[in-house]
């Protein structure tokens, strides 16, 4: 009887110690789970590999966002220009894009992928939202020439099983004016991709007067809104700002039963990047006294303070970081977070 218990004893013991260091044990190379289910992410621009991506598993990145372009010379032209050269273009095209998400995958990743408009040569105060068709035979053309645009991409994330997919991006007037077609779009994505769908609405005057986001998964914002109106706020200041908006975000969310996402938000490192989010720094080195590092952190501190936690809320994908930061060149005021006091906000927002 004795023996028998010493047997069973010396076989429970490794066991439960195993059991141990399995439930509790995690390889510093994978990324932590949270019960939050809060969507983690960032826009990630450069050719990512093994050892590059790491910097955003130690930030508490658990969302990669991949961004393909397609060209259009103005906002009233006809037609969604995109690479479509012979077979092995394509080949060489499909494979640079199955490389990057499977190596997002592989180091534990998901996988966002949002395809975007870029405006070639835009007339003054004109940009995506203003897109649409001068005449009939014009919105022919650009309807089919989109279409086959974002098929080409759903159908690369339905076969590299990537976890979520963006029917458009930003564009205020097709939106509104063309629904039809946007829901006629979203029912053929739907027999091409499984994954979950979303849509990037603006947050000025778009997001909250679409009517077919019950087709979609989550409510997308792209969340450049105006927090401020002063140069250099505190956090406390910004967060005030967030008052005015976040009563509609959450009434959107309410009407239509789904969680609203972020699904672009990023800030620069400038003193007015809180007044107007949206605008780009063309040229730092014409005005370095707007160089505020402390501003783009207040911001996000301000975010975490007061949106992150809210239950409607879904999580943020944020604009942009680069996986060749340390070796490439940058704006001081870019939008990026990296080496700069905003990136151990973001850390300990996302843990």
């Amino acid at each position: 009887m004795i023996k028998k218990s010493v047997i069973l004893l010396s076989v429970a013991v490794p066991i439960g110690i195993a059991f141990f260091f399995l439930l509790f044990y995690q390889p510093s190379s994978t990324i932590r789970k949270n019960l939050d289910e809060k969507q983690r992410g960032a826009h990630i621009f450069g050719y990512l590999d093994s050892a590059n991506v790491r910097p955003f598993i130690k930030n508490n990145i658990e969302w990669i966002t991949i961004v393909p372009f397609s060209i259009q010379d103005n906002y009233d032209s006809p037609e969604v220009r995109y690479f479509r050269g012979d077979s092995s273009h394509l080949a060489k095209r499909d494979s640079m894009w199955r490389a990057q998400i499977e190596i997002a995958h592989s180091n534990g990743f998901k996988v966002f992928l949002k395809p975007h408009l870029w405006i070639h040569t835009p007339s003054p105060g004109k940009w995506r939202s203003d897109v649409f068709p001068t005449s009939d035979e014009n919105w022919v053309t650009w309807k089919k020439s989109y279409r086959e645009f974002i098929l080409l991409y759903a159908n690369i994330a339905t076969e590299n099983n990537v976890e979520m997919f963006c029917i458009g991006t930003e564009f205020s007037r097709l939106t509104m004016e063309k629904t039809e077609y946007w829901s006629e779009l979203i029912k053929e994505i739907r027999t091409i991709y499984p994954g979950k769908l979303t849509y990037a609405a603006n947050w000025y005057e778009e997001y909250e007067k679409i009517t077919f986001w019950n087709e979609l998964d989550y409510i997308g914002v792209q969340a450049y809104f105006p927090l401020t109106k002063t140069l250099n706020p505190t956090t406390a200041e910004i967060s005030e700002g967030w008052n005015s908006f976040l009563p509609t975000l959450q009434s959107i969310s309410k009407k239509y039963n789904k969680k609203i996402l972020f699904t672009e938000m990023g800030y620069k490192s400038s003193s007015n990047s809180t007044i107007e989010p949206w605008t780009w720094v063309e040229d730092a080195s014409t005005d370095t006294t707007m160089l505020s590092n402390e501003t783009q952190a207040n911001a996000y501190q301000a975010f975490f303070n007061t949106v992150w936690n809210h239950e409607w809320f879904a999580g943020v994908h944020i604009w942009q970081m680069r996986p060749d930061f340390e070796t490439r060149r940058f704006n001081k005021m870019d939008f990026t977070p990296q080496g700069k006091p905003a990136e151990e906000i973001i850390r300990n927002g996302f843990k």
